[in-house]
């Protein structure tokens, strides 16, 4: 028939086939893709309707042209469905249900982080949040960020107790370590994770967030040490993450969410207030060092990131009324009271790579992760 040939066939898959093309992405779950295929029975539908008129078919042939689409539109997104898993491996391509199959948090890695560096976990999980907020709000790609952030900080399952955010009170392994030692440890993190990623088979879209998520900053609580210890350090290279810098809007984002939610856990009193000024002046570190010269971001987006992370930050920090103590609750004097009772000082919030036995550190001179 006629409608089968020429333009018209043209005409008829192209309509299909840009349908397709915007609805099949946009599915996130199984149970989705009749919505894939409604879709695109009613686009071959609309361009069957078009055909018949402009070329004054019976009603009979362009029902049955539309029915030829209708069941195409089943054909095609079931074996869409089929070999997408095959066609994303073989072009590089990240999809949505790829993603979210990775965000599952009973994958093994996630599984190991939480199991083996549970305060690294916990670090991973805030930066997630933080992260896909943000990069919704500029909009960016909140899922891509989301799972990025994730496995970020993968690496430091190799040796989770060098890290102070899995350290028990008053255990240290730094303590006995130069600090060259030290900061080859914390920068091979970035170097290890890498490897875990190609052991697992990551998602190529995921890896970028390993290895740019310190830039190419300097680790600097062991580059103090350092110079305290020998004076300035005869290959400062070596007190520096390996890099590159970001190359994204979404790893600039979980950067900037890595070193904020760092910073934000040395307050005391996390107001609103205070989490926006650590906000501002963690950005603006990073906007010094360079480490955002290469990501695609603007002023304007910065502003809308910084926004979103204090919103974020004010709700995880937020106060809780007290409980009366007489009756078993937990009151703001609990910490301060048990450990007066006891003669020690009470527990000090302990954050980043910095290691648990280091001095409280201001904003400024905590680590991203």
């Amino acid at each position: 028939q006629s409608e089968f040939r020429g333009t018209n066939a043209l005409f008829l898959n192209l309509i299909g086939g840009s349908a397709a093309a915007f609805t099949v992405r946009i599915v996130r779950h199984r149970n989705q893709t009749h919505y894939a295929i409604l879709a695109i029975a009613g686009a071959y539908f609309i361009a069957a309707v078009a055909i018949g008129l402009t070329l004054d078919l019976a009603l009979v042939d362009i029902g049955r042209s539309a029915l030829w689409g209708g069941l195409n539109a089943l054909a095609s997104v079931s074996i869409a469905m089929m070999l997408m898993p095959g066609a994303e491996q073989f072009a590089g391509v990240d999809t949505d249900s790829t993603l979210l199959e990775w965000s599952d948090l009973n994958r093994p890695l996630l599984r190991r982080l939480s199991l083996e560096a549970p305060g690294t976990y916990a670090h991973t999980i805030a930066i997630a949040n933080l992260a896909e907020s943000a990069s919704n709000a500029v909009g960016a790609n909140g899922l891509l960020a989301r799972v990025g952030a994730l496995y970020h900080d993968i690496g430091k399952l190799k040796k989770p107790q060098y890290f102070a955010e899995n350290q028990a009170k008053g255990r240290n392994p730094h303590d006995k370590l130069k600090p060259t030692t030290s900061a080859a440890i914390i920068r091979n993190h970035v170097l290890e994770g890498l490897e875990l990623a190609d052991e697992h088979k990551l998602p190529r879209g995921v890896i970028p967030f390993i290895r740019e998520h310190h830039g190419t900053g300097p680790i600097s609580y062991f580059l103090e040490k350092a110079r305290e210890r020998d004076g300035v350090p005869a290959n400062t290279a070596e007190f520096a993450y390996p890099g590159p810098s970001p190359q994204s809007i979404e790893t600039a984002i979980v950067m900037l969410a890595d070193g904020v939610e760092a910073a934000a856990r040395v307050l005391n009193d996390p107001t609103a207030q205070k989490i926006r000024e650590v906000v501002d002046r963690i950005v603006r570190q990073r906007l010094d060092q360079g480490q955002l010269s290469n990501a695609p971001i603007t002023l304007a987006q910065l502003e809308t990131i910084k926004e979103q992370f204090t919103r974020v930050l004010a709700g995880m920090y937020h106060s809780r009324i007290d409980y009366p103590a007489a009756s078993g609750g937990i009151n703001a004097e609990f910490g301060r009271s048990e450990a007066k009772a006891a003669g020690e000082p009470p527990n000090e919030p302990r954050t980043g790579d910095v290691p648990a036995s280091a001095p409280a550190a201001t904003p400024e001179q905590v680590k991203s992760r």
